[in-house]
């Protein structure tokens, strides 16, 4: 039987430097572990690019999207614990049941919170095509996209390794986190869009290992700002903002 994890997270501010820390984090935890962080990462790459077929498919993947979230932040944790981790474990969060109601609970949400966003941007598509773009729809817009991504960047992590079940708090430790360390974040960005430059010119090859490089760093920088310590306990997590 696994060990109880006591994981005890207080929000704090990081360096600046830390956004390169978490990619040569990443980076080393991916040459010992490649295999299976590029299977479960081009899988979900994969259904993202299927659900743009169906909007049923969409829907599903939206559902899914948080559990397999947990699934691979769960297997990132296992392996650097250095435990053997399947492909498989990617899925294991489905059959965990107290996560279920959190877990569709901030699907839903995300969801309803992203209608006012894809209105706003349907609009700008319009304005596009006449040349006539407004500069405050424009900001709106950016501000919006902003908001959201603070809102559920570590949503899922907080759900699932707090066991956290109240919405409110949950997207109110993500934003006060994202807003604490918007430096170091918008480092970890740059960087992320220079890899992903450097992805396309190798034809979109190089996204096999630049996309598990950067979902990793995204989850340490989870650890690292939420000073997230991982061991076997009895206890129960605690959150401080």
């Amino acid at each position: 039987m696994e060990p109880k994890l006591q994981l005890q997270l207080v929000i704090r501010r990081v360096s600046l430097q830390s956004g390169i820390g978490w990619i040569s984090q990443a980076w080393n935890l991916f040459k010992r572990h490649y295999a299976v962080l590029i299977s479960m990462v081009m899988f979900m790459a994969g259904l993202s690019l299927a659900a743009n077929i169906s909007p049923i498919l969409l829907i599903v993947l939206l559902l899914a999207n948080p559990f397999l979230t947990a699934g691979f932040y769960r297997a990132i944790v296992q392996l650097q614990k250095e435990q053997p981790v399947r492909f498989s474990d990617l899925f294991i969060v489905f059959g965990q049941a107290q996560y279920r109601r959190v877990f569709l609970r901030l699907a839903s949400a995300n969801v309803l919170i992203n209608i006012p966003l894809t209105l706003l941007a349907t609009e700008l598509v319009e304005q596009m095509k006449v040349g006539q773009v407004d500069p405050m729809l424009m900001f709106g817009a950016v501000a919006m996209v902003s908001l959201i991504f603070m809102l559920f960047a570590y949503a899922v992590a907080i759900a699932y390794f707090l066991n956290e079940q109240r919405i409110l708090v949950i997207l109110n430790a993500s934003l006060t986190a994202c807003w604490r360390n918007v430096a170091a974040l918008s480092l970890y960005g740059l960087m992320a869009v220079a890899l992903g430059m450097l992805a396309v010119m190798t034809f979109f090859i190089g996204f096999v290992v630049v996309l598990p490089v950067l979902q990793v760093a995204f989850f340490l920088s989870f650890s690292s700002i939420f000073a997230l310590q991982v061991g076997p306990s009895q206890e129960q997590s605690t959150l401080e903002v």
